[in-house]
């Protein structure tokens, strides 16, 4: 059998602390940084949230490598492209290379096999998310999910603690907002929520959870669209997840808050999961919310979970 040979490509950056004056914090959880685990940078903006690099990110991805992770805060990305595939992205290529230092590697021959080491199998409460080359568990409800070029394989702590807070919920209708790979989708699923959506505003997202949804056999409805923007249609829910970061849940509440005047009747959910928040930053997506109060919170020092409920 033929083997598809890769090449690595490493991409060192100058310092974004250095160009912003800010304090660069790595990403939580590295080991699962091959699915994109954004590291960010806090900046005089309390409410900033981003990759170090957008510019350097955002040409990567529209590559739609085999995989990609960042390293040293943001300031390196490394990324993976098929033999035969530098033919077409030459360009982008050179682009990169303009903007820092662009090292090429060719990966040995079963490179591809070898990462899957970093990619085992988790129990979170009555789930098991795991990738596909390993078996399902009779004793959990099994969520399948192909480490690819979407965020979300499970094992970021923003994502465990959404999934572990719907496990408390009394099922009902659910959007998942910012689905990525759809994790939090099928975890739903599973759990007895019906139906379920998930939208998000990156068409590789999209596409990576389609696929997911047909190696876990289920059915969900996915959007391509920003959940922020007034144009973009929703469906009600009952539960809303927002795994994404502040900027964009400060977003959200304009179309789901439920203060006097806030918010469309429709998009007044009964429990609104706020994910992707630094502890620090708890407090103000609260208060952007009016009409809801906190019922719990799930953090770990780093990453903070707001589970805010309808006041009557």
């Amino acid at each position: 059998m033929t083997r598809t040979r890769y090449t690595r490509y490493t991409l060192r950056l100058a310092p974004a602390a250095v160009a912003a004056g800010a304090v660069v914090t790595p990403a939580a959880e590295p080991f699962d940084d091959w699915s994109g685990a954004a590291a960010y940078v806090r900046g005089p903006d309390p409410a900033a949230l981003d990759y170090a690099h957008p510019e350097a990110v955002d040409i990567i991805r529209a590559l739609q490598p085999e995989g990609w992770q960042e390293a040293d805060g943001g300031d390196t990305l490394i990324f993976w492209l098929a033999a035969g595939a530098e033919a077409d992205a030459v360009a982008a290529l050179a682009k990169l290379g303009a903007l820092g230092v662009l090292k090429v590697t060719r990966e040995r021959a079963g490179w591809e096999d070898a990462w899957r080491r970093f990619h085992t199998p988790r129990v979170i409460g009555r789930l098991y998310v795991r990738p596909p080359w390993y078996p399902a568990r009779d004793d959990l409800l099994d969520v399948v999910v192909e480490a690819g070029r979407a965020f979300g394989t499970g094992g970021h702590a923003s994502t465990c603690q959404c999934l572990e807070e719907i496990q408390v919920i009394t099922p009902g209708p659910l959007l998942d907002v910012g689905s990525g790979s759809g994790v939090v989708t099928f975890a739903a699923l599973r759990l007895g929520f019906s139906p379920v959506c998930g939208i998000d505003i990156d068409p590789i997202a999209v596409h990576a959870a389609v696929g997911n949804a047909a190696l876990n056999g289920l059915a969900p409805t996915f959007l391509l669209g920003d959940a922020g923007d007034p144009g973009c249609a929703l469906p009600a829910a009952d539960i809303v997840v927002a795994n994404l970061a502040l900027n964009p849940i400060l977003r959200l509440a304009r179309r789901f808050a439920a203060g006097a005047g806030g918010g469309a009747p429709e998009l007044r959910p009964a429990h609104l999961l706020l994910a992707g928040l630094l502890v620090e930053q708890g407090e103000q997506a609260a208060a952007a919310f009016p009409g809801y109060r906190t019922a719990s919170r799930r953090e770990d020092g780093t990453w903070l979970m707001l589970h805010l409920t309808r006041v009557a």
